[in-house]
């Protein structure tokens, strides 16, 4: 069960999503809102996982843990199993 919450929209922006939603490409307004509520946060998780990642790649830290892990496993990666 959803949880109900009162927003205050520009004119513009409601009219839009009306218009949307009346083509059908959504079942309802609040279809719409929530998927594009959805869709932003998923954006911003993504955006701090790049930020991130961003910043690992220049953690001289972080950078000689991959390097040692990468030697640890240097040979393993060619190992083959028999069956």
């Amino acid at each position: 069960m959803g949880k109900k919450a009162t927003f205050v929209l520009d004119e513009r922006v409601m009219a839009e999503a009306k218009e949307i939603v009346g083509k059908g490409f959504f079942k309802s307004m609040n279809v719409f809102v929530e998927t594009a509520v959805k869709d932003k946060i998923e954006k911003i998780k993504k955006e701090q996982i790049r930020t991130a990642i961003r910043a690992a790649a220049q953690d001289p830290l972080f950078l000689a843990d991959i390097k040692e892990i990468e030697e640890d496993f240097e040979y393993a990666d060619f190992e083959v199993s028999e069956k």
